[in-house]
């Protein structure tokens, strides 16, 4: 299960992030399966929030 603040990575292709772009749950849809991430660069600073299916991401340990 995804929570808020979760780090996770991308599974699909997006707004021309590639998958495997890292990034953190900012918020969760209560509307369906779907949040907000925080996408982060390869030195982890924040450079856009993309909205993602939960089946698009997956938890980063």
């Amino acid at each position: 299960m995804i929570h808020e603040n979760d780090k996770v990575k991308t599974l699909v292709d997006k707004d021309g992030f590639p998958a495997g772009t890292v990034g953190v749950v900012v918020s969760l849809y209560s509307s369906g399966p779907a949040c907000e991430v925080e996408l982060w660069d390869e030195d982890n600073y924040p450079i856009d929030v993309v909205t993602y299916l939960l089946s698009e991401v997956e938890l980063v340990d």
